[in-house]
């Protein structure tokens, strides 16, 4: 079993999500456990936690949940040898754990390096040229910077009379990606806007021109753009791609 996060903006109602997951679960013999919440019980009757108050940095599918700021983090975990291979090179890329594309940058310039090395012809335990092997080196030693980063886990105001969904796409010869911001206008307040998710592709070593990425871009806008609204089975006031 993985782990389940869900939220609420009433406590009554997290109540009921919580008791229904536990009755849904029990019928196949399973119990629910290792609950943890970003809301502070006054008693531990009120809403019993298995974590540590203390303990507020949890992993939570596959990434780290701050349960005080409720917010997410990342951990980035390097390893640095000052010699590299091609599998290590890909397996370092794989430890960049990224579900919704948040950190698109970052690994698109990884995956970039790794086309590099490709187009080396290299075996998979070759050893990296020097100059090849150090670009790599100053890259993942600034990983550890990821881990700076907080993401508000909620994105939605609780008394939004508005949503809005607004998308972008763009293309360079290196690669093209899609991202998806949405924004909330509240009641008599500013409204405010969040970075939701983004999906990026590398161009392919055929050579292509950028009009084509920037159409390869959009169609991925638009695959994204369709998979969000699937998902969050919500009312949308107007998506501006």
């Amino acid at each position: 079993m993985d782990d389940c996060l869900s939220g609420s903006s009433e406590f009554t109602e997290f109540e009921t999500i919580q008791s229904e997951l536990r009755q849904l679960l029990q019928r196949g013999g399973m119990t629910l456990h290792k609950w943890c919440s970003s809301y502070s019980p006054t008693t531990a009757q009120e809403f019993p936690l298995d974590r540590n108050s203390e303990e507020i940095q949890v992993k939570t599918l596959g990434m780290i949940w701050n349960s005080v700021s409720d917010t997410f983090t990342y951990k980035a975990n390097v390893n640095i040898n000052h010699s590299y291979t091609k599998r290590d090179v890909l397996s370092q890329i794989a430890r960049i754990y990224d579900p919704v594309g948040l950190l698109g940058p970052v690994i698109s310039k990884a995956k970039i390096f790794m086309q590099q090395l490709w187009l080396l012809k290299l075996d998979w335990y070759e050893i990296l040229p020097p100059d090849i092997s150090q670009q790599w080196e100053n890259f993942i030693k600034t990983l550890p910077d990821l881990e700076k980063i907080k993401i508000p886990r909620c994105f939605l105001e609780t008394n939004a009379i508005r949503v809005i969904l607004h998308g972008f796409a763009d293309a360079s010869s290196k690669g093209y990606g899609a991202v998806i911001y949405f924004q909330t206008v509240p009641i008599n307040e500013e409204s405010n806007c969040r970075l939701l998710c983004s999906k990026s592709r590398i161009a392919p070593t055929k050579i292509m021109t950028i009009p084509r990425l920037e159409l390869s871009a959009c169609l991925l806008l638009s695959k994204l753009t369709h998979k969000v609204i699937s998902a969050l089975k919500m009312q949308i006031e107007s998506v501006q791609l």
